[in-house]
């Protein structure tokens, strides 16, 4: 189930002495409760089930019996906790039933960590990851706009395009290794690559291949330095692409992770590489030539 929290800007409750009215008003607020609602159901499994008596697990026929509520109203509601990460689903074996893998047990529900302050710690986390998420994808459109707003000021005008590609190599248990992406996209989707992209306006090449390379692979890298240049025609099936190589040394002793245009990221044996899209095999075997 996808986390999903409602977020409005608000004062804080400090004032509000009355618990119960403090926390009607809270679950407003993120969108557990709905505006204007008289249904007493969902304000109910929170402040007389699961904050009343918070290490307890409750199934779902005593929630039930408790609200005196039908199926569909509690699920509901339970599927609103669950889609804020607030829920702990707990697996508890029938009383008397016998030990052993064929032992009785029935599932059951409770505030997170027993503690709603606890469980909240968890929902700041997943809304300060899926903010940091919406930056890079704001950035990332904010680039294409860019990019579009450009093209257009000189629409008949054919000039080739300038990208960067990283050589990123490290020794590792007696072995040499690449950092490679797989491509997400056309053209060559699903092939490896270099990590890179195109140069951005008022970007230098150095720049954006650290760029680039973080994007793409979470690795940061600092000290470029150039290895090669690639401008022959036709090396790219989008149009004539120029493209300079640096090799990169690595700072964050981290495991890559695939984001932006990568679905993948991940070492490479350079002895045994799979097959690479565009013309790097061709990079690689000219720079251990010339290595």
């Amino acid at each position: 189930m996808a986390f999903e929290i409602r977020v409005v800007r608000n004062n804080p409750l400090g004032a509000e002495e009355d618990m119960e009215a403090a926390l009607k008003t809270f679950l407003k607020q993120i969108g557990y409760l709905p505006e204007g609602s008289e249904d007493d159901v969902g304000f109910r499994l929170m402040n007389d089930c699961f904050l009343m008596h918070p290490e307890k697990p409750w199934t779902v026929d005593e929630l039930l019996t408790h609200l005196n509520a039908n199926r569909s109203t509690l699920y509901r509601y339970l599927n609103k906790l669950k889609g804020m990460d607030i829920l702990d689903e707990v697996i508890v074996p029938y009383e008397g039933a016998k030990k052993g893998p064929s032992r009785k047990t029935r599932k059951c529900y409770r505030i997170r960590y027993t503690s709603l302050s606890n469980a909240w710690t968890l929902v700041e986390s997943h809304v300060q990851v899926a903010m940091s998420n919406y930056r890079r994808t704001v950035d990332h459109i904010d680039r294409l706009i860019r990019n579009r707003s450009e093209l257009s000021i000189l629409p008949k005008i054919k000039v080739p395009r300038i990208a960067v590609d990283g050589m990123i190599t490290r020794d590792k248990d007696g072995k040499r290794e690449i950092l490679l992406v797989k491509r997400g996209a056309e053209p060559y989707k699903d092939m490896w690559a270099f990590p890179g992209g195109f140069m951005e306006y008022n970007e230098s090449s150095e720049e954006t291949i650290i760029r680039e390379v973080l994007e793409e692979t979470g690795v940061v890298c600092t000290s470029p330095i150039l290895k090669q240049v690639r401008s022959m025609p036709g090396r790219d099936p989008r149009g004539h692409v120029i493209s300079i190589v640096f090799d990169l040394k690595v700072e964050n002793d981290i495991e890559p992770q695939a984001g932006d245009d990568a679905s993948e990221a991940r070492w490479f044996d350079v002895l045994s590489l799979p097959p690479l899209a565009f013309d790097h095999e061709s990079i690689i075997k000219e720079g251990s030539n010339h290595g």
